[in-house]
């Protein structure tokens, strides 16, 4: 059974000469199967699961969208093909599986806990919401401004604390309950950002980081200057002792690990998953 994934931003990669009877979409590709071609608009794997599928025609203009749940069914032509799982790796790296059905075959039920694979979403409950005045007084608090799409998530969130243990695959620390992402809580400092700010940031990192949780491994960060400002980082407890002099800090800052905990807000939440998930 053959296929060939071609870039949608370039629109090269092979004609498929045969016909499969299954095909698997990556996210920012398409299967060009030369009477038509098969992309994947995007796909949500909070239940239930649904991917939205982009048919094409060459010669054509118009395409088609569907927004599908796991084993609805959607034409291509004169055949009718159905959506039968998908592989999260995270939020942002996907792939869809569709299969095509015989003529008068009706399809099968597809049982979500084993068509839907990898990653799963973080089981998060936000603490409520902050208003613009509220992030005004915190910047201000802070000395500096916030990124945006943090800042975004703040507004609308206030912070967030895990239902049950998470973590991004790979990554040496855990965020429990009682060690949530920080908000505005100054009755509560141990979820309060000035807190950690007051206790975690001033004399070991410069101001170029954010405290934005306190997991028992060391602290978790978002950077606020260049490069990649808004991306995650995270150190590691046992270098957070020592002098507060210039040299200390640009030590201690060399030592913050960003690889895979993400580049953004967005793309590091869309990485946390529980700890108990299966890994991708």
């Amino acid at each position: 059974m053959r296929c060939s994934v071609a870039d949608f931003s370039t629109g090269r990669g092979r004609i498929v000469p045969s016909h499969p009877d299954v095909l698997v979409v990556r996210n920012n590709t398409q299967v060009n199967m030369g009477t038509f071609s098969l992309g994947a608009g995007g796909a949500n794997p909070r239940r239930p699961v649904t991917a939205q599928v982009v048919v094409a025609f060459p010669g054509s203009a118009d395409s088609t969208t569907h927004l599908l749940r796991l084993g609805e069914t959607f034409p291509i032509g004169a055949e009718n093909w159905y959506f039968a799982g998908a592989h999260f790796e995270n939020a942002g790296r996907w792939r869809v599986t569709v299969r095509r059905l015989a003529p008068g075959e009706a399809p099968p039920v597809v049982d979500e806990s084993t068509a839907v694979t990898g990653w799963r979403p973080a089981q998060l409950q936000p603490f409520g919401q902050l208003d613009e005045a509220q992030l005004q007084a915190l910047e201000q608090a802070l000395g500096r401004p916030l990124p945006g799409d943090y800042r975004q998530w703040l507004s609308q969130t206030n912070g967030m604390q895990p239902v049950e243990p998470q973590w991004v695959p790979g990554a040496p620390f855990t965020l429990f309950p009682g060690r949530p992402l920080l908000g505005v809580h100054p009755e509560y400092p141990a979820f309060d950002l000035l807190a950690a700010e007051r206790e975690w940031r001033v004399g070991k990192l410069s101001t170029d980081f954010l405290v934005i949780a306190m997991p028992m491994e060391g602290l978790l960060l978002v950077r606020l200057a260049d490069p990649q400002p808004g991306s995650v980082g995270f150190l590691p407890k046992d270098v957070l002792a020592g002098p507060g002099t210039p040299d200390a800090i640009a030590w201690r800052e060399r030592q913050v690990v960003t690889t895979s905990m993400g580049w953004s807000f967005g793309d590091f939440l869309g990485r946390l998953t529980p700890l108990d998930a299966p890994a991708t």
